[in-house]
């Protein structure tokens, strides 16, 4: 999750990062590595772990930055760096439909009302006339990114990730979803959160109807609190399948990944899991941008929900307040209908999920504690995905929330890599290393699911 985007703010985070992260700076001789490796029934996975040489070892940051605090100040230095760089996106727009009551069910009616408009930032272009980007076609396997909290395509957090899948031969689409695109308002008094499946389902038609080729590869990305929609999408259209037979119109993935999820959404952004200061400095973000800028469209649908948000002392008071905008008439209803967790058990898409002991925004002990559904007989989600068929989470000592910094030059030094696009350096992310690793062997395991 990006903690703010402007640059006099980044700077005033950062110089409170510093002051919060230096008393612990040297207070751990551990020395990196993979703490936990769990992973479902299907033997091809032996395959998948063979072909990724990077997930044995895990991260091990520059020792001055072992604490998780610190590990932001080079992260968020090189994603302010790579915003203002910036990337030649291709920038899309669709209008997307949603019901009016969603806690009537996925069959309930679209209702005009909650029409909007959704950008999609594709790089490369899918221009046929366009020859500087050699080597990719309409054909070329797409990686589909849900970004995080409040972020878009120039900073999802970060967006090094989409410049090493292009120096692979991965084309990008980032969601900019309802409310996230920079200067654009909402239309309709609707946007949930953590992403809506429907949304993401009509984008998905779109990309595969109108924008590529025939069989077109493509993969679903979420990163913090983008990973909700995706675990959520997943089961629904995997559990559709199953029940429907693979002849269904139904939305299909090579692979997936989720890098630092929290799991049960009705939890995750409590202030003893979401911790400070980030909760207290998201929770003011997320009011200003979602709420104060919308206000007039939000008041005329829900003016006591609006109130209930700019109320709110934490993240996961605003969401319970925040639910009637999700298309749900409480807090209750809207976890009901959209908390992750609820059918996890459905999913069979290749998933890899990456999480970090140290990640002081999704506490590790989420992955651990015991599932609240009745479908999972209390075992905790790491037991539920031992038990699946694809599924796979690696935990690593250090990352913090999304850096997951390597070192270089004796352990001294962040590790940094060749930009495949402008050229130069930047950081060599164990996440981003994993994640490219991943998707080609996952391509190439899995190949025969782009035909689904």
């Amino acid at each position: 999750m990006v903690l703010i985007t402007k640059t006099t703010k980044t700077t005033a985070v950062l110089v409170l990062l510093l002051a919060y992260g230096l008393y612990p700076l040297l207070t751990t001789t551990n020395n990196g590595g993979i703490a936990d490796l769990i992973r479902g029934t299907d033997p091809l996975l032996d395959n998948i772990i063979q072909k990724m040489p990077s997930l044995s070892k895990g991260p091990l940051p520059p020792i001055f930055l072992h604490n998780k605090h610190l590990q932001f100040i080079p992260f968020l230095l090189q994603n302010e760096y790579h915003r203002i760089q910036g990337i030649p996106y291709q920038r899309l727009e669709l209008e997307v439909t949603a019901c009016l009551d969603k806690s009537e069910g996925r069959h309930c009616l679209p209702s005009p009302l909650m029409n909007d408009t959704i950008s999609l930032d594709i790089f490369p272009p899918l221009n046929k006339n366009e020859t500087i980007y050699t080597g990719f076609s309409d054909a070329s396997p797409i990686i589909i990114f849900m970004p995080g909290l409040r972020c878009h395509s120039m900073d999802m957090p970060g967006n090094s990730i989409i410049r090493r899948l292009y120096g692979e031969g991965f084309r990008s689409v980032v969601i900019n979803r309802r409310g996230h695109t920079p200067t654009q308002p909402l239309r309709a008094p609707r946007w949930n959160l953590f992403g809506d499946v429907p949304d993401l389902e009509q984008t998905y038609w779109y990309i595969r109807k109108q924008l590529v080729a025939p069989d077109t590869p493509m993969f679903l990305h979420g990163i913090s609190s983008g990973t909700a929609v995706v675990v959520s999408a997943l089961a629904e259209f995997d559990h559709r399948r199953d029940v429907l037979g693979e002849g269904t119109t139904t939305p299909s993935f090579v692979a997936s990944i989720s890098i630092t999820p929290g799991y049960d959404t009705s939890k995750v952004l409590l202030p003893t899991r979401f911790q400070f200061p980030y909760n207290n400095i998201l929770t003011q973000s997320v009011k200003d941008h979602f709420i104060i800028q919308n206000e007039v469209v939000l008041r005329e649908f829900n003016s006591p929900a609006v109130d209930a948000a700019l109320q709110a002392t934490h993240l996961q008071e605003f969401v319970n307040a925040v639910a009637p905008f999700s298309g749900y008439p409480n807090s209750s209803s809207y976890y009901d209908g959209e908390n992750p967790i609820n059918h996890l058990h459905r999913i069979t898409t290749p998933k890899l999920v990456i999480n970090s002991n140290d990640d002081p925004c999704c506490h590790i002990d989420n992955l651990y504690e015991q599932s609240s559904q009745r479908a999972h007989q209390g075992k905790t989600y790491a037991q539920l995905i031992s038990e699946s068929l694809r599924g796979m989470v690696v935990v690593t000592h250090f990352g913090s929330h999304c850096p997951f910094l390597d070192s270089g030059y004796c352990g001294l030094w962040p590790k940094v890599v060749r930009d495949p696009l402008y050229g130069g350096w930047m950081l060599d992310s164990w996440a981003d290393r994993v994640s490219v690793e991943y998707y080609k062997a996952t391509l190439e395991i899995y190949s025969h699911r782009r035909y689904y």
